[in-house]
C-alpha cells in the first residue's frame, strides 16, 4: 500500500511539473529586446514608467517583428506589467 502511494504522488507530482515551470510572459521579449535587437529590458524599464506606457509605445511600433505581439494585447499587457514592476 505504501508503494502505491508513494508511485500515485510521484505520479502527480510529475504531472503537475509543467503547470509550475512556465516561463514569465516577458521572457518572451527577452530574445529580441537584448540590446542588440532591440532595446534591452532595462532600457524598456527606464524609458517607460507604467506598464500602459509600454503598451502604447509597443502598439506605435512600426517595426514587422513586432506585428505579431501587437495583435495579442492581452499577452503584451502581462509581459509590460512583468517588465515595468
Amino acid at each position: 500500500m505504501k508503494k502505491l502511494l508513494l508511485a500515485m504522488t510521484a505520479l502527480a507530482l510529475v504531472a503537475l511539473m509543467p503547470a509550475v515551470s512556465m516561463a514569465g510572459e516577458s521572457d518572451t521579449c527577452k530574445g529580441c529586446h537584448n540590446g542588440s535587437v532591440a532595446p534591452s529590458v532595462d532600457t524598456l524599464k527606464s524609458k517607460y514608467k507604467t506598464a500602459d506606457e509600454l503598451v502604447a509605445g509597443a502598439k506605435n511600433v512600426k517595426n514587422p517583428m513586432m506585428q505579431a505581439v501587437q495583435a495579442d494585447e492581452a499577452k503584451l499587457k502581462a509581459a509590460a506589467a512583468e517588465i515595468v514592476k
